[in-house]
């Protein structure tokens, strides 16, 4: 079974949003049995690209995104839920300027002894996450901003 149908079947059996394997296979409308065969990687079944984001939908799950964008040397940010309202906007670019502090900071102490510990490289990957999220959500207000027809 590969690194990604594992996290797959992982992602189905523990559903982010707490439904079962059965109402997941209900969801997609697919027999259980298939859905598990496919996910477990049996002889004559196998996972498929569209399965995979059906099954990313329906579980609200997406460790299969962040595992392929690690492989390949990246990484995956979604976009957070935004609305337009007041000074939403400069109340965005705000959380940016401190995000990015935070992440700034971070790595300029992790970096001071000319080590990384793992400890240190998680907190940085973790404050980098927050700081590139709070970017997102700036852009993502603009753009509905846009839509609208400005603020």
């Amino acid at each position: 079974m590969s690194a990604l149908t594992a996290i797959c079947h992982a992602m189905v059996k523990n559903a982010p949003n707490g439904l079962s394997a059965e109402q997941v296979a209900d969801v997609l409308g697919c027999p259980y049995a298939t859905m598990m065969s496919e996910l477990s990687a049996q002889p004559g079944h196998k996972l498929g690209a569209e399965r995979m984001m059906a099954l990313m939908k329906a579980t609200e799950g997406r460790a299969p995104l962040h595992e392929m964008a690690r492989e390949l040397g990246g990484v995956f940010v979604e976009m957070p839920p935004v609305s337009v309202s007041g000074h939403e906007v400069t109340r965005g670019l705000v959380a940016c300027i401190r995000e990015f502090g935070d992440f700034a900071a971070q790595v300029a102490r992790s970096l001071d002894d000319g080590t990384v510990t793992a400890e240190e490289l998680a907190r940085i990957c973790a404050d980098g996450q927050d700081a590139l999220t709070a970017i997102l959500k700036v852009m993502e207000l603009a753009r509905n901003a846009q839509r609208r027809g400005g603020l």
